[in-house]
């Protein structure tokens, strides 16, 4: 039977994780903007040799930055609630503040959030000024041109900074990469009123969580659109809260049910290409980073998950990372596109530059955006070893 042991552990590697998801979404952005396949491999790949198809190949691996937020999701879910899921391991007076909760939400989401408004009205400027193809919708790239626009009403800009793009206002300028902020933030103030029932009823919060999907994927909407859009994404949030019950062993559950789940992410493709309602998929996305994260998590000790924490410094900046690249790497295609004839390039080095060039500035700016406004000694640490309880067989 399982029991509670208090351990030594480290999870710095989810601060490695947490980097490489970024840098995962940068790069996916970077080879859809600066390369000439990231839209239509197949189109160009006839005049590419053996080499240049397999570093082609490879790089379709970086399409799915979308399913890469539902790491995101997974991965905050849990780090919110495993303080508070291990107080309630060693008994039920859980000390919750709400005014120290919001606070500390709000200087982890703000000082990088803002500054992101800020670049992005600069970069968008310059793209604008020098009437660059990505700005008059004339990139030989449809889906660029489809996609990417450059909304900067005051409406746009004070509905993002209260987390209402995508409901009742368009995304602030060209950064698109910032709708899933109003998501992350409506999750944690959410936090407190699931917290209310997951203290003596955990299992039955989730499966509550779960209904409520349900109903939303069924059809029942209340026309709240804002309400409508963050509880149909809740669940995908929740379930990474459920993992760090099952961590820390507020709920028995057997982990060789859990861990199949893990499954599904090297089926992301396929789910990605499936008929399924995006929420749905979604959903299964997350069950299948679920998996994962709760695998990782029980073999934390072994030397391959360990050697993840040697990326912690960037999982550091991996906020700013994921704020600040879309719209710097569209001023780099504005650029390139004028230099090259509005021709995109064949080589990959513009996308490796880009990338490099955007994760050393977040590293620098997480310096003053990131560091000065959290405080490590009253949160959970990832990056350093934290006496936890752990499930030992």
């Amino acid at each position: 039977m399982a029991k509670l042991l208090p351990v030594k552990t480290n999870l710095s590697f989810l601060d490695g994780l947490r980097g490489l998801a970024a840098l995962y979404v940068a790069t996916g952005h970077a080879r859809w903007l600066l390369w000439e396949g990231g839209e239509s491999f197949r189109q160009a790949g006839d005049s590419y040799g053996v080499i240049g198809k397999a570093f082609a190949l490879g790089m379709s691996m970086f399409k799915f930055g979308h399913e890469m937020v539902l790491f995101f999701f997974v991965l905050s879910g849990f780090v919110i609630h495993l303080k508070y899921a291990l107080q309630l391991a060693k008994g039920p007076d859980t000390h919750f503040t709400f005014g120290a909760y919001f606070m500390k939400r709000l200087k982890r989401i703000m000082p990088p959030y803002l500054f992101a408004f800020l670049l992005t009205i600069v970069c968008d400027s310059l793209v604008a000024h020098y009437q660059f193809s990505i700005y008059t919708h004339t990139t030989p790239l449809p889906l660029v041109n489809q996609n990417i626009t450059f909304h900067h009403s005051w409406a746009s800009l004070i509905g993002n900074i209260f987390f209402l793009q995508d409901a009742y206002v368009p995304v602030f300028g060209s950064n698109g990469s910032i709708w899933s902020l109003k998501y992350e933030w409506y999750f944690y103030m959410l936090y407190p009123i699931l917290l209310l029932t997951n203290k003596k009823f955990p299992k039955l919060t989730i499966l509550g969580v779960a209904a409520i999907f349900g109903l939303y994927v069924a059809g029942f909407h209340t026309g709240f659109i804002l309400f409508d859009q963050v509880v149909a994404c809740l669940f995908s949030w929740w379930v990474g809260a459920f993992i760090a019950d099952i961590y820390t062993g507020r709920v028995k559950v057997n982990r060789w049910l859990i861990y199949p789940l893990m499954v599904i992410v090297p089926l992301i493709p396929f789910i990605h290409t499936s008929g399924l309602p995006t929420l749905v998929k979604d959903q299964i996305v997350a069950f299948g980073f679920s998996g994962l994260l709760l695998l990782l998590l029980d073999y934390r000790e072994r030397k391959a998950v360990q050697g993840l924490g040697r990326l912690k410094w960037l999982g550091d900046c991996s906020y700013t990372l994921y704020l600040i690249h879309a719209p710097i790497l569209i001023l780099a295609n504005g650029i390139l596109l004028r230099v090259n004839h509005n021709q995109m390039p064949r080589t990959f080095v513009f996308v490796w530059l880009a990338v490099a060039f955007v994760v050393l500035l977040a590293y620098a700016l997480h310096f003053i955006l990131e560091k000065p406004f959290t405080s490590t000694a009253k949160r959970v640490p990832l990056s350093h070893p934290e006496v936890i309880p752990a499930m030992v067989k």
